[in-house]
């Protein structure tokens, strides 16, 4: 397994699966069924009835972490989260509301973590007693996936507690999912601005305790034009209070960040739209991105500064 970058996985709507270059595991937002149009009962198609199948079954996810960004259906879905209920070993952190869910869901309290807008957590996988003594007499213990909620801004009164996430990987490559967020004139300033400070704070400490070790993400930055995250996914579907394609460049150009992913497109047949809009707006607000539209569940890998298709077995 490489050593540096990330892999991921977009299964649609704002649903991701990342893999740390160590194995470390995280779910965003997993909906993978149609709880939204069904609530448990219904078979009758209704507006958000899913246009695509998920690509996998509620039962066939197995990760370390499960990142809830708030309580709405297609991102805590009660289906998936009863699935994971049996799975002792999967940790669930997000908002109060998001958490809510995941009590209903059957999820013992021990596995769930609280977090805030502005909190920061590193989460380690739990290895057996001879793995972990193996991990410490080689050295090779893991430094743990550091998360930092985000700021968001609700986009109803549904739920007042929204959030984002930040993700430092084992090499230090990051991945800022914004979650549903609507526009405001100091989003920039508390969602984008705090990523970019925070990247420059985490790569100080890197730096610090193991200068020049190779396969650290470092991106030459300047008080004009600071590093900010590796890889972004925006919402762009402007529908219920979400930002428009246009606000969601704005915000990716004040993120200053170096690969961006259009997000929340492309699930429901009354809340769909094409992305190539957002394309054009990010080279007009974000001309130091670069756009890029993932094929859903396929696999992808950042590594070495490069986005690109992980390769196939033959």
């Amino acid at each position: 397994m490489n050593q540096t970058g990330f892999s991921l996985r977009f299964l649609g709507q704002n649903s991701f699966i990342l893999t740390d270059a160590r194995g470390f595991s995280v779910a965003i937002d997993p909906y993978l069924s149609d709880w939204c149009a069904t609530r448990g009962t219904s078979t009758q198609p209704t507006a958000k009835s899913r246009l695509f199948p998920p690509a996998i079954r509620p039962e066939e996810l197995d990760v370390d972490l499960v990142l809830l960004t708030h309580s709405h259906c297609d991102h805590a879905d009660l289906e998936t989260l009863k699935a994971l209920a049996p799975k002792r070993h999967i940790r669930i952190a997000g908002p109060r509301d998001a958490l809510k869910i995941a009590e209903k869901a059957g999820i013992s309290a021990e596995r769930i973590r609280l977090i805030h807008p502005g909190e920061e957590i590193t989460f380690h996988s739990k290895p057996g007693v001879l793995a972990a003594a193996e991990q410490i007499r080689s050295g090779s213990g893991e430094r743990g996936l550091r998360v930092k909620a985000t700021f968001a801004l609700p986009t109803d009164g549904s739920d007042l507690n929204h959030v984002g996430y930040l993700l430092q990987f084992s090499d230090g490559s990051t991945f800022w999912n914004t979650g549903d967020t609507a526009w405001c004139d100091i989003l920039p300033v508390l969602a984008a601005g705090e990523v970019v400070k925070t990247i420059q704070a985490w790569r100080a400490e890197n730096t610090e305790e193991s200068p020049g070790e190779p396969g650290t993400s470092e991106i030459p930055s300047s008080p004009e034009s600071p590093a900010g995250p590796d890889v972004m996914a925006v919402c762009i579907n402007a529908g219920y209070g979400n930002l428009s394609h246009w606000d969601a460049s704005r915000l990716a150009g004040a993120a200053h960040a170096r690969y961006v992913l259009p997000a929340h497109w492309d699930l429901f047949p009354h809340n769909s739209l094409n992305p190539e809009p957002f394309r054009t707006s990010l080279e007009k607000n974000a001309p130091g991105s670069i756009y890029f539209l993932m094929e859903r569940d396929r696999e992808y890998r950042f590594n070495e500064g490069q986005l690109q298709p992980a390769q196939e077995n033959l």
